[in-house]
């Protein structure tokens, strides 16, 4: 066994034990603890999904710490561990002699998608946890998925989802982005448009069932299955043009581009085409809550519950930032709970959003929107 050269230290996430690096930061062994929370909740989706049976890749595991908590820590039958860097793997061996599963872990030191192409149909479940954009690896996905399988994937790369370097976004997912008052649930559907389209053209649906912004990524789980017609089908009803002006919030979802605003006649700034479906499974969300219950050992438990509790609220697409309608309109800023408490008088959604603290998730209309918070 090939010795750990560098200083060391243990620590504990779940009911794993894991060595990790001192200077974990540093690319060529990089480990993040403020990412406990994407582990954590990994465990909870999978263990939800009761993967019995189960055969797992980490595909881009660094020192295996989402990899060997999957094995510790869910009933699944098999996990790999794939990292192209030789660096990795002594920890990676530590980490599995460590928990005890010399029988239940593989290690893999090969590039990515080629350990994908090469094992096809094999695997039930797929992570993809990268530096920057996952998107260079789903066609290789799409060629190890079995016909019905499960895939969880991040994006560091929000800065290009959001707006901020439309034209990177463009090369990268294939939809130009653009800042606007919704830009993380912008990026985030815009990440999911992309994995569905490729999915797509390799005959798989695309469903997702938990999907959320976290500090600086994006974190979608999703089924996928084998099949033409519903692969057509999953496109043909949830992608679309996002229809947006800059000068006055004004937003619309349609399947056709909209150059004029509808509210205030300024030329509009039109994205897409885009995943406007749901980006949550409310059944699933719930599911995920039960099985928290019996997952008892997760350090982020209360984090997830509120995160989950808001993620029940992202059925509607698009929240308005009130911070920015006030600015717009020179209103004062309302307190939230009776601005909620207004708009669900006139009969509508009125509901708090994950993705931001100052937005609010309703069916009104911006004009509507706009008018009841006048009434201040």
């Amino acid at each position: 066994m090939t010795e750990i050269k560098i200083p060391v230290k243990e620590i504990r996430e779940g009911l794993t034990k894991l060595i990790i690096p001192r200077d974990y930061l540093k690319k060529i062994h990089f480990f993040n603890p403020r990412v406990e929370l994407s582990r954590d909740m990994t465990i909870l989706v999978l263990n939800t999904l009761n993967p019995k049976d189960w055969i797992v890749c980490d595909v881009l595991a660094g020192i295996g710490a989402r990899g060997i908590r999957i094995a510790k820590e869910c009933r699944v039958k098999k996990v790999f561990l794939n990292d192209i860097s030789e660096d990795n793997i002594p920890l990676m061996r530590k980490n599995i002699s460590l928990n005890l599963l010399k029988n239940k872990v593989n290690i893999i030191n090969r590039d990515a998608n080629q350990i994908l192409s090469d094992n096809i149909r094999l695997f039930d479940y797929i992570d993809i946890d990268p530096w920057g954009s996952p998107s260079y690896y789903f066609d290789s996905v799409a060629r190890a998925i079995k016909r019905k399988g499960f895939i969880g994937f991040s994006a560091t790369d929000t800065a290009a989802l959001c707006g901020t370097s439309p034209i990177t976004c463009l090369r990268r997912y294939g939809i130009e982005s653009y800042k606007t008052d919704f830009f993380k649930e912008l990026g985030l559907r815009i990440l999911i448009a992309n994995a569905a389209l490729t999915f797509g053209k390799w005959s798989f649906s695309f469903k997702p069932l938990l999907s959320y912004a976290s500090e600086h990524y994006f974190r979608v789980f999703a089924e996928v299955e084998k099949g033409k017609s519903i692969a057509s089908k999953t496109l043909e009803q949830n992608l679309g043009y996002v229809n947006y002006c800059s000068k006055c919030l004004w937003r619309k979802i349609d399947e056709e581009p909209i150059i004029k605003c509808e509210f205030c006649d300024s030329k509009t700034k039109v994205i897409g085409k885009i995943w406007t479906g749901k980006i949550e499974e409310l059944k699933f969300l719930q599911t995920c809550l039960e099985e928290l219950i019996q997952t008892n050992w997760l350090k982020t438990e209360n984090k997830i519950k509120n995160l989950i509790s808001l993620l029940k609220n992202e059925t509607i697409p698009f929240y308005y930032d009130v911070h920015r309608i006030c600015q717009k309109n020179k209103f004062e800023i309302p307190k939230f709970e009776i601005l909620q408490q207004k708009l669900r008088d006139k009969g509508n959604v009125a509901e708090r959003t994950h993705f931001s603290y100052k937005g609010i998730k309703t069916d009104l209309s911006l004009k509507e929107m706009i008018e009841t918070i006048s009434e201040f």
